[in-house]
C-alpha cells in the first residue's frame, strides 16, 4: 500500500508504503536531490507520527527517492534567506528541529535507508535515525560553509556522534566523506552494494520485528534519555527503567517462552 502526502494540498513530497509490519517513509523529490522545504518537512513529521501511532506497524524506514541522494539538506531555492517576516522565517527554519524532536519521540525503531548522498541537513536527518544502512557510493558531509552558512541545528547531532574535534573538522572543511569512512567512525551500521540495499534493510527490519515491541520502545526511550546524563544519574534512571520493565507482561512472557523453549507471543504491555 502506497500513500502520498500533500501538505496543505500542495505538491506530493512524501510517500508512505507499508508492507506487513514495516512502514517506509520516502522523501519524494528526486529531481531536487530530496532537498527539504517546508512542505516536505511537514509531510515527514506527519507521516512518521501517523506510522508510529499505528499498532500494526513495528518498524519505520526513512529514505529518499532515486539513487543520487538520500537528502541534500535544505532547499536553497525555497527562500531560506529571503523570508518576508522574521518570525515566519524563524518558524520555518525551526521545522528541521521539529523533525528531530519527532524522531526522538518515536516508540518504534527507525532505520535510515541511505540510498545516496546525505549532506547538510540531510546528514542530520540520517543521524536522527536509530540505525543506518548505506550504499557504497553514498557520501556524508556538511558543505554549508561553502555557501556562506553553518550547520547550526545539526551540529548538536554531529558532536554527539563524532565527538567535538571530528565534528568541527567536518563542519569547518565542508568535505564529503565516503560511506566506508562513515562506517569506520560509527555513523553507519552497514555499507552494502546498491543492488543489496533493499535486502539489507529488509533483513535488519525483520530482526527488529522479532523483538518485543514494548522492550524496544522502553529501551529506545531510556537510551536516548540516559545518553544526555552524567554516568551516576544515568545509572539511577536506568535502574528505575529496569524496575518498570520487569513488571510488564511482555517480560513475563519472554522469560516463560525462553524457559519453555517456545516462541514468545508479544502483547505490547
Amino acid at each position: 500500500m502506497v500513500r502520498s502526502r500533500r501538505p496543505g494540498g500542495g505538491t506530493v513530497t512524501v510517500k508512505v508504503d507499508r508492507v506487513g509490519a514495516v512502514t517506509t517513509v520516502m522523501i519524494d523529490r528526486a529531481e531536487a536531490r530530496n532537498a527539504l522545504d517546508a512542505d516536505t518537512l511537514d509531510g515527514l513529521i506527519a507521516a512518521l507520527q501517523e506510522a508510529d501511532a499505528d499498532p500494526e506497524v513495528r518498524v519505520l524506514v526513512l529514505t529518499g527517492a532515486g539513487e543520487k541522494a538520500f537528502c541534500a539538506g535544505a532547499d536553497l531555492r525555497s527562500g531560506l534567506t529571503g523570508d518576508p517576516s522574521a518570525l515566519d522565517g524563524h518558524e520555518a527554519r525551526g521545522l528541521l528541529r521539529k523533525l528531530f524532536a519527532t524522531t526522538e519521540s518515536l516508540s518504534k525503531p527507525l532505520i535510515g535507508r541511505v540510498n545516496g548522498h546525505a549532506l547538510a541537513g540531510g546528514l542530520g536527518v540520517a543521524l536522527a535515525c536509530d540505525l543506518l544502512v548505506a550504499v557504497e557510493d553514498a557520501t556524508f558531509g556538511t558543505p554549508e560553509v561553502h555557501v556562506g552558512l553553518w550547520p547550526h541545528v545539526i551540529s548538536a547531532l554531529l558532536v554527539q556522534h563524532l565527538g567535538p574535534k571530528r565534528a568541527l573538522e567536518w563542519m569547518m572543511t565542508g568535505r564529503r566523506f565516503p560511506a566506508a569512512e562513515a562506517e569506520q567512525l560509527g555513523l553507519v551500521n552497514r555499507v552494502v552494494p546498491r543492488e543489496e540495499l533493499d535486502a539489507a534493510v529488509a533483513d535488519l527490519a525483520a530482526e527488529l520485528v522479532r523483538g518485543a515491541p514494548l522492550a524496544l520502545a522502553l529501551g529506545r526511550r531510556s537510551y536516548l534519555e540516559a545518553r544526555a546524563m552524567e554516568p551516576r544519574a544515568a545509572m539511577a534512571y536506568l535502574h528505575g527503567m529496569l524496575d518498570l520493565q520487569v513488571q510488564t507482561e511482555d517480560a513475563a512472557e519472554g522469560i516463560a517462552a525462553f524457559l519453555e523453549r517456545r516462541e514468545p507471543t508479544w502483547r505490547g504491555r
